[in-house]
């Protein structure tokens, strides 16, 4: 099957339904292979076991082993008791942010909306309302850009653009029950864990430049502040995808790239801290917050 995300097609023996079928010529081959897994059969968090500039191996344990290669082929080797859904997660979520930075893109843990047909991402720790805040500001209009990778290239005049991804989000089912969408007809991300894939009808069509990062953070009023350069390059460093993968993958593939595009980045676009309390009720006056942010911004210009 060939799928469609960040701007490639993947040719997949591995079925990807949270992805859009597509037709034409494979960027990219996800394959599998029935050699011996690498990864403990006991539950472990996903480690990199070995980088190169080219070839990266990473493992879950439980779950199975990726090795990404050259930007350009995914190998997966699963676990002998691993199933499906883990098995998607892994290559849509690591294996995907992997190929793409050694695609030479930049690639944020972070979730992604349009608005006035500028990107606008939302970068914070985990669980702290990067998805939910996306998902509220799309279920007012705003199309989908990507969940869970923001992935930036720059284009001929060293513009920053982001890429559409999957067609999905991923929520808590609090969250979901919080935005008034159906329990029902979400699908699990994978059994025993209480956070659902939510399909979005409303996606950007082709890459947008990317206007804003907001960081969530928490406090007492809901207030918006523009971060200075270097608090906005210390605030992102942590939410780069490969930050996630340690002391070994960051040596070994090309971080100084990473370092410099993340400094054209801060050149281009604003970064904004955004505090809020952390109660889902609130999440109306949060998109209603930003909307105003971005429209006072559009006003000075």
């Amino acid at each position: 099957m060939l799928y469609s995300a960040y701007g490639l097609t993947l040719a997949s023996a591995f079925p990807l339904p949270e992805l859009s079928s597509v037709k034409g010529r494979a960027d990219v081959i996800v394959e599998l292979d029935s050699r011996k897994c690498a990864a403990s059969h006991e539950p472990s968090p996903i480690s990199c076991t070995d980088a190169s500039l080219n070839q990266v191996h990473l493992t879950w344990g439980g779950v199975g082993d990726l090795l990404i290669e050259e930007g350009r082929r995914i190998t997966v080797v699963p676990g002998p008791n691993a199933d499906e859904d883990a098995l998607r997660l892994f290559i849509l979520g690591a294996g995907l942010g992997v190929l793409l930075h050694q695609r030479g893109l930049l690639v944020l843990h972070a979730s992604c909306v349009a608005i006035d047909n500028r990107g606008i991402g939302f970068i914070g720790a985990k669980g702290w309302g990067k998805s939910t805040t996306t998902a509220t500001l799309h279920r007012r209009g705003h199309a989908l850009i990507s969940d869970e990778l923001l992935v930036v290239r720059f284009d001929d005049q060293a513009q920053p653009r982001v890429m559409p991804g999957s067609p999905q989000i991923r929520l808590w089912s609090d969250a979901l029950i919080s935005i008034e969408s159906n329990l029902d007809s979400a699908v699990r991300v994978r059994s025993g864990i209480d956070k659902y894939n939510v399909y979005a009808g409303n996606i950007a069509a082709e890459t947008l430049p990317l206007y804003c990062l907001y960081l969530l953070d928490v406090g007492e009023d809901l207030s918006i502040k523009l971060m200075s350069p270097s608090e906005a390059f210390f605030g992102i460093i942590p939410h780069l995808y490969v930050c996630r993968f340690g002391g070994r993958f960051l040596q070994s593939t090309n971080i100084t790239h990473t370092f410099k595009q993340l400094n054209l980045l801060l050149r281009k676009i604003k970064v904004k801290c955004l505090l809020r309390q952390w109660k889902l009720n609130q999440l109306p006056d949060v998109a209603r917050r930003i909307e105003q942010d971005i429209l006072q911004d559009q006003q000075l210009v």
